[in-house]
């Protein structure tokens, strides 16, 4: 076996270890437990997400069970094989090189073990993504393209459509390299069919959005050009993204933008600005949706740092590429060390919150399963915790839990968390119902961390409910109490 095979095992026996290895410690964060309601509820997609991520959780309790490890293996293991496509990505489109240096830094980079962990949207999206650019790679490759590699392409991409509204963008991404240097492809009849097999994987969105009003789209579109955590300040959202991030992997992306030589260094890199810029420029301000682009970018830095070797410059090169990769793999374990509590390694700036919002629920679930009238909580994360951690149903204003349908809310029990102001609240509940009792506050510690609720007790509603959900919708809430 190559040095380079032997090289690529050790890093992905890394990268399963820094996923793997104490998966169930942590409880559910809210938008896992929301996804794990979503396995709950089958259906061809939903109003924030396509359904991807819900048949991944789905499909990951049946085998694993419902706890938090088995809410979680099967989105880790995807993070391993993230790993392991990068690698044959960057061997194929540029250098076995640049694959394994690649596939060091997804390994330990600190986004990647977040989304590999933790079970977001963006695990599956990049894993699907780095499968689709191999399987277009090959296409683009043979001449004739041979009938498994457009069914490969075309089956890759569907699936890829299923995962992430970002999809498109990268879908336009390989327009634009098929007319920049593949346009033989257009010729091509099984190029074609791959494309209509692609094509079929916007079908259950569409559909699904037909069927609701366009929510999931109009929803999409809103929350681009909108900020939740007060003003926009691009110089504010490029530091988040930055400290979010870790340096270290963004300073390697860099140095990854100037490869544009070669058509692969140009589809790579036509993919990454297209996947980061719309996040880049929004005011939502997430910057764990730019690791996807960060991935390719890395892939490209790995080629061109790498590539020194063979320079005058190549000691400096090697040496700048394992310094990045050191530091890079200190901010990741600090980053896993961070997920289980205070730690004073340097890490993501996301760890300390992740712990702080987990911290608690079990406690707090048993609590709250034994109150007799419906659950009103003002965040959707908090619902889907309610849910999975109490054992019972748990209701907000969010729109896939309007979608589903809320009971008569004529006597509630009303759940939120500091981030909404007391007295604020009180006064809207006192609006909208004749007696309102509360708040009754609740504290439970855990891993250094401490979780509070606020519970009121609100009886004979006053307003249309229709008007109640509209008024009570959390981001019109947190607009309003600042």
């Amino acid at each position: 076996m190559s040095r380079a095979r032997w090289g690529l095992i050790g890093i992905l026996m890394v990268a399963a270890l820094l996923r793997l290895a104490g998966l169930g410690a942590l409880p559910l964060i809210g938008d896992e437990a929301y996804y794990w309601l979503w396995s709950q509820h089958p259906d061809w997609a939903y109003y924030d997400h396509p359904a991807g991520i819900a048949l991944l959780v789905r499909a990951s309790t049946a085998l694993g069970g419902a706890s938090e490890w088995g809410v979680r293996w099967l989105n880790a293991l995807l993070g391993v094989g993230a790993v392991a496509l990068a690698y044959l990505v960057g061997r194929r489109m540029l250098s076995e090189r640049a694959g394994l240096c690649a596939a060091a830094l997804l390994a330990v980079g600190a986004p990647y073990l977040i989304t590999s962990r933790l079970v977001y949207t963006n695990g599956l999206h990049l894993a699907l993504m780095l499968l689709n650019l191999l399987a277009f790679w090959r296409l683009a490759g043979e001449d004739p393209p041979r009938l498994g590699s457009a069914i490969w392409f075309g089956v890759s991409l569907a699936l890829l459509f299923n995962s992430k509204y970002s999809a498109y963008f990268y879908a336009a991404a390989l327009g634009a390299a098929v007319l920049l240097d593949h346009r033989r492809l257009l010729g091509q009849r099984r190029f074609w069919l791959a494309v209509l097999i692609g094509g079929l994987g916007l079908l259950p969105v569409i559909g699904w959005n037909a069927a609701h009003g366009w929510a999931s789209f109009r929803f999409q579109l809103s929350h681009m050009v909108t900020s939740v955590g007060g003003a926009y300040s691009l110089l504010g959202n490029a530091h988040h993204a930055l400290v979010y991030l870790t340096w270290p992997l963004a300073v390697a992306a860099l140095a990854g933008l100037r490869r544009i030589k070669t058509p692969g260094e140009r589809l790579l890199t036509l993919a990454a600005l297209l996947l980061l810029a719309p996040v880049a420029v929004s005011p939502a301000n997430s910057p764990r949706n730019l690791a996807d682009g960060l991935a390719l970018l890395l892939i490209l830095a790995g080629a061109r740092l790498s590539g020194a070797w063979q320079e005058r410059r190549g000691r400096l090169g090697t040496a700048v590429l394992a310094g990045l990769a050191l530091l890079a793999a200190l901010y990741g374990a600090g980053t896993a060390i961070g997920l289980a509590g205070p730690s004073r390694w340097p890490r993501s700036s996301v760890a300390p919150a992740i712990w702080q919002e987990a911290a608690g629920w079990p406690e707090l679930g048993a609590a709250l399963a034994d109150i007799p009238t419906p659950i009103f909580a003002l965040d959707y994360s908090l619902a889907g915790q309610i849910w999975y951690y109490a054992g019972r149903p748990a209701y907000t204003s969010a729109g896939q839990y309007r979608i589903w349908g809320l009971p008569a809310l004529d006597e509630a029990a009303i759940i939120s968390q500091p981030y909404l102001p007391a007295e604020f609240v009180s006064a809207r509940l006192a609006e909208a119902y004749e007696r309102v009792e509360g708040p009754e506050v609740r504290r439970y510690a855990a891993r250094g961390a401490s979780r509070e609720v606020r519970i009121w007790r609100a009886r004979g509603l006053r307003w249309d409910q229709e008007i109640f959900e509209q008024r009570f919708d959390f981001l019109a809430l947190l607009a309003e109490s600042r």
